[in-house]
């Protein structure tokens, strides 16, 4: 009996050591992976930060035009742009989604500042905050939602989509838009983004400001008062760099400062496409777009005689969806509608008798030079005092994906932008 109770006991006891075995081997795994964890996030915080600020509207020109120190300072050591070009239409939507998810307005979405949506039988507009925030009009994955997925943490202070849940995501913090934020409270709130406690302490902050746009539009491009705004600026610019003196990893802060677009100067003549003068209002159904660039939905049975009248027009160019020339990668995209209008650049579409008192405008051929924007680039990982050619905008989200050491989902950008434009070595 006993010897029966002992090989019962026995079978029992190796039993429980292999259980306590395979335990202490998932403790071991456990550890070792936890380990592996803190190594990931080691080199999460040893990597560069990108800090991104967009100036709207500031044209590629301006700074040679009137005082602009900081952003000298930065051409000298860092790299300058001859121009930075925009998708078409070269809009402030449009554009800095494109900027932020590396794809053509065809493929994200964002086709103008306002449109209509069939397809969700809602109407996007950049007034209306609800729209703005609602995810499912923006296409691609904006580079934070990429960052975030690969353990970054990320902020936004004003930038198209970072308002919304798109994918579901938003950046780790944000702000609700409102143009009358301070200023300087901007640069407070950046810098004290940037002092957080690492685990905390945001990897890629994208922020804005509106108005060299507003006031361009306001005065036109190169008017005093324009050119006022563009140092103020400037001085802007300082003021941050003087607050992130002192913040921690300082020495790694790779700060980038673009524009989306640039600025055409309206003739004091009366440059206005009056449409009224030249079709029956009644072939439209639905007119969606601005001053320079305009979707239609022509009525039932009117597709044809609409077309045929608008080609007439002068001084503007029409396409049907679709057959816009393929150098704009634009105009397949559902909410553009049966046909797409463009004005020739410095004249605007007039509807009804509006009068219309801005000086300037912008939404026009992206090719145009009056609507190219900027590009600075200063920071550990950029070379000194080289000027780069003109590039497309939405190469910004590899540039930014190269800094941050991410991976990057498709999109319409060039995969070797950075090596290709910021090598030591002067390319042949």
């Amino acid at each position: 009996m006993k010897k029966n109770t002992f090989s019962i006991t026995s079978s029992s006891f190796r039993k429980d050591l292999r259980k306590l075995g395979l335990f202490f081997l998932l403790l071991i795994g456990l550890f070792l992976s936890s380990c592996g964890d803190r190594k990931t996030a080691k080199e999460i915080v040893d990597r560069p930060t990108v800090v991104v600020l967009s100036l709207d509207g500031f044209r590629w020109d301006y700074a040679e035009h009137t005082h602009t120190p900081n952003l000298d300072k930065i051409a000298k050591n860092g790299v300058v742009a001859q121009s930075f070009i925009p998708v078409f239409p070269s809009g402030t939507f449009a554009n800095h989604y494109g900027m932020a998810t590396g794809l053509f307005a065809d493929n994200h979405g964002i086709v103008a500042n306002r449109f209509s949506c069939p397809i969700l039988e809602e109407d996007y507009n950049k007034g209306n905050r609800s729209t703005v925030r609602d995810g499912r009009f923006y296409g691609g994955e904006p580079i934070w939602a990429t960052a975030q997925k690969q353990g970054l943490r990320t902020a936004a202070f004003y930038w198209v989509g970072s308002e919304a849940d798109v994918m579901g995501i938003r950046p780790d913090r944000w702000k609700v838009y409102s143009n009358r934020f301070p200023y300087g409270d901007r640069i407070d709130t950046i810098a004290s983004w940037l002092s957080l406690p690492e685990p905390e302490r945001p990897h890629l902050i994208m922020w804005y400001y509106h108005q060299v746009d507003s006031d361009g539009h306001r005065y036109g491009p190169l008017a005093d008062s324009l050119l006022l705004t563009v140092q103020m600026k400037d001085s802007l610019i300082g003021v941050f760099f003087e607050k992130i003196e002192n913040v921690p990893n300082r020495e790694n802060i790779n700060f980038i400062v673009v524009s989306d677009h640039g600025m055409a100067e309206l003739s004091p003549d009366d440059r206005i496409i009056r449409l009224d003068n030249h079709i029956d209002r009644s072939w439209i159904e639905l007119y969606d777009g601005g001053t320079t660039t305009a979707h239609l939905k022509a009525a039932e049975g009117k597709k044809d005689s609409l077309y045929e009248a608008l080609k007439k027009i002068p001084n503007m160019s029409v396409w049907k969806r679709g057959e816009m020339p393929e150098r704009f990668k634009f105009g397949n995209h559902p909410r553009v509608h049966d046909m797409l209008i463009l004005a020739d650049t410095g004249w605007i579409i007039g509807r009804g008798n509006r009068t219309y008192t801005f000086k300037g405008a912008h939404g026009y051929d992206n090719l145009h030079p009056d609507m190219h924007g900027i590009f600075y680039a200063m920071g550990p990982d950029f070379p000194k005092g080289k000027t780069i050619p003109s590039f497309l905008n939405i190469n910004l989200y590899p540039i930014m994906g190269e800094l941050l050491q991410i991976e990057l989902p498709e999109h319409d950008a060039e995969a070797d932008i950075f090596s290709r434009l910021f090598s030591e070595q002067d390319q042949p």
